[in-house]
C-alpha cells in the first residue's frame, strides 16, 4: 500500500513539473461601435453614385478576435511554440469567418465558407540566441513590418493609403485607392507558410518566409478535372533599431498558375502545357488559364522623439498577367501601385492618446483588351485623425476619422472624381 501511494506521489510529481515547463494563453479583442459613411462612386461614362451608410459595427479600430498561444520549455534554450486565432464577430448571428473574404494573394491556398475565420494557425521552434522557425498560416513580411511603422496601428477605418482596413463604394476600387480587391498595398497572410526569423544582432534582424501549395493531375481520359494549380509565394524583410530609430524593408512576390497537361473533353486531346492550357469547365470547353505574379515591397521606419513618435512609410505592388488568352487580354500586362504615408502618434495626457497620417500615391490599371491602347492612371490622396481615451489598461473609447479621394487627367477614366468618409465612435477591450 505504502508502495503504491510512493508511486502515486511521484507520477503526480513529474507531472507537475512537466505542467509547469508549459503556458497556455487565451487572449482576445472585442471592438464595436458605431461607423458611419459618405461615398460617391464615378463610372468611365461619368456615372456618379452616392452613398451613404450608418450602423453600430464592428472592429473599427481593430479586429476582433480569440486567440490560444502556448510555450513549452525543451531545456537547454529551446521551446516550442504555437498560437491559433480566430476572427470574430460580434454583431453578426455568426461565431465568425462565414462572411470574411479571403486575403489577398493567397488565391486557391485558402478555402472560405468556414465557420471561424482563421486569422493564424502555426508551431514552431525557438532557440535563445539564435532565432525561430514556424509552420502554419502566418502573417507575411510586409505585415509585419507595416504593423511596426504605421501610425494608426491598422485601424480599420478609410483614410490610409498603405493598409485597407476598411472598404466603402467607390473609394477603394481599381479606378479610386486602387486595387480594391487585392487589400491595397500588400498581401496581410500567406497559408501553406514556413517562417524563419532571427534573434536581433547588434540592433540588425531578419527574417523569410516561403509558401507554397501545388497540386498536379495529367488525365488520360475524358474528364473536366486535372491540371496544375499551384500558389506559391516567398519574402524577405530586414530591420535595424539604434536607440530612438527603427527600420524596416521588406518584400515579397506570391504567383498563382492554373496551367500543364490539360485533357480537353472537347477535343479529346491532352492540350498540353504553356500559356494555352487551362482548366475544362463543365460545359467541355475551356475557360481562361492563369498565370499571375504580384510583387510587394515596403519601406518604413519610425522616430521617437518624446513627446510624439513619427511614421513614414513606403509601398509599390505590381501585379502582371503572364497569360495569353485569346484576342481578349495579352500576356504581360501590369497593374502597378504606390504610396507614400507620413504621420504621428502622441499621448496628450497619461490616458489620451492621438494619432494623424497623411498620404498620397498613383494607381495604373491594365488594359483591359490587347488593343484598347494605354491603361488608366488615378492619382489618390488620404488622411485619417483618431484618438483613444484609455479608462484602464485594457478598455479605452475611440473616436476615429478618415477621408479619400482620387483624380485623373480624363474624366472619362473610371474613379476620377471618387471620394468618401469615414467616421466611428466605439469601445474596444482586450483581455
Amino acid at each position: 500500500m505504502k508502495k503504491s501511494l510512493f508511486a502515486v506521489a511521484a507520477l503526480s510529481a513529474i507531472a507537475g513539473a512537466a505542467q509547469a515547463q508549459s503556458s497556455v494563453t487565451v487572449y482576445g479583442l472585442l471592438d464595436m461601435g458605431y461607423v458611419g459613411s459618405n461615398a460617391k462612386a464615378v463610372t468611365s461614362a461619368g456615372v456618379v453614385t452616392k452613398t451613404t451608410t450608418s450602423s453600430f459595427g464592428q472592429s473599427q479600430e481593430q479586429t476582433s478576435r480569440l486567440g490560444f498561444k502556448g510555450t513549452e520549455d525543451l531545456g537547454g534554450g529551446a521551446s516550442a511554440f504555437f498560437t491559433v486565432e480566430m476572427g470574430l464577430t460580434p454583431q453578426s448571428p455568426n461565431i465568425g469567418g462565414s462572411s470574411l473574404p479571403k486575403d489577398a494573394g493567397e488565391f486557391n491556398n485558402n478555402n472560405g465558407g468556414s465557420t471561424l475565420d482563421n486569422r493564424q494557425s502555426f508551431v514552431g521552434l525557438k532557440k535563445n540566441g539564435i532565432g525561430q522557425f514556424a509552420f502554419g498560416r502566418q502573417y507575411t513580411p510586409i505585415f509585419n513590418a507595416g504593423a511596426a511603422t504605421d501610425a494608426s496601428q491598422y485601424a480599420n477605418v478609410i483614410g490610409n493609403v498603405i493598409y485597407q482596413g476598411s472598404s466603402i463604394s467607390g473609394t477603394d476600387s481599381a479606378g479610386g485607392m486602387g486595387q480594391g480587391s487585392y487589400n491595397y498595398g500588400f498581401t496581410n497572410r500567406a497559408s501553406n507558410a514556413i517562417t524563419a526569423s532571427s534573434d536581433k544582432f547588434a540592433g540588425f534582424g531578419v527574417s523569410g518566409m516561403y509558401a507554397l501549395n501545388n497540386s498536379n493531375s495529367t488525365l488520360t481520359t475524358n474528364t473536366t478535372a486535372g491540371g496544375n494549380v499551384n500558389w506559391n509565394g516567398w519574402g524577405l524583410s530586414a530591420d535595424y533599431t539604434w536607440q530612438k530609430l527603427y527600420a524596416t524593408v521588406a518584400y515579397q512576390s506570391f504567383k498563382t498558375a492554373y496551367t500543364n497537361n490539360v485533357f480537353s473533353s472537347a477535343t479529346n486531346t491532352n492540350v498540353g502545357t504553356g500559356n494555352t492550357g487551362g482548366q475544362v469547365n463543365t460545359a467541355a470547353s475551356m475557360f481562361q488559364p492563369n498565370q499571375t505574379a504580384d510583387k510587394q515591397t515596403y519601406v518604413g521606419a519610425t522616430y521617437d522623439f518624446g513627446i510624439l513618435k513619427a511614421y513614414a512609410q513606403w509601398v509599390g505592388r505590381k501585379i502582371q498577367n503572364d497569360t495569353a488568352y485569346g484576342t481578349a487580354y495579352a500576356a504581360g500586362q501590369q497593374s502597378n501601385r504606390t504610396a507614400q504615408q507620413i504621420g504621428v502618434r502622441s499621448y496628450i495626457t497619461p490616458t489620451i492618446e492621438a494619432w494623424a497620417s497623411v498620404g498620397n500615391g498613383k494607381y495604373t490599371g491594365a488594359a483591359t483588351t490587347q488593343t484598347s491602347g494605354l491603361p488608366a492612371s488615378v492619382s489618390f490622396f488620404a488622411y485619417q485623425l483618431g484618438s483613444n481615451y484609455y479608462l484602464s489598461k485594457r478598455t479605452n473609447l475611440y473616436a476615429i476619422y478618415g477621408q479619400a479621394q482620387s483624380t485623373s487627367s480624363s474624366a472619362a477614366v473610371a474613379g476620377s472624381g471618387a471620394s468618401g468618409n469615414q467616421y466611428t465612435v466605439g469601445m474596444r477591450h482586450t483581455f
